[in-house]
């Protein structure tokens, strides 16, 4: 029986797969590789913009999606387009990440980086 070498990624991945997949799978991959048990930097890093992204992307569909309710048919079209840029925003942003986190680079994504340092500055270790 041949053992594998440990790495500090969660699960025993290789860290740009655990980074890849935190961004690739969204907000549940983030909150999976954040939790895992990892010690990786770079992986809790991916994880902690992969939750701050997604779930503010929700969150504002969300909100988009009750104030498109409550104007009723007279802002239709403007919020039809709105969504559309939305959802086109989040396909590149996902394309971007999860591709970048595969091939071992570690990327920021404007103005969520800083949000994602905040918000998990204990499970980054100050990072």
């Amino acid at each position: 029986m041949v053992n594998q070498p440990q790495t500090d990624a969660p699960f025993g991945l290789q860290p740009n797969v655990a980074s890849g997949l935190a961004y690739l799978l969204g907000l549940l991959g983030g909150i999976i590789m954040l939790v895992g048990g990892g010690t990786n930097r770079a992986v809790k890093w991916a994880a902690a913009q992969s939750i701050t992204f997604w779930g503010g992307f929700f969150v504002l569909r969300i909100a988009l999606g009750f104030v498109s309710a409550m104007m009723g048919y007279t802002m239709f079209a403007l919020f039809g387009l709105v969504f559309l840029a939305l959802s086109i925003i989040g396909l590149v942003v996902w394309l971007w990440t999860s591709i970048s986190a595969f091939q071992g680079k570690e990327v920021e994504i404007p103005v969520v980086a800083g949000l994602a340092r905040s918000l998990f500055a204990s499970q980054l270790g100050g990072a």
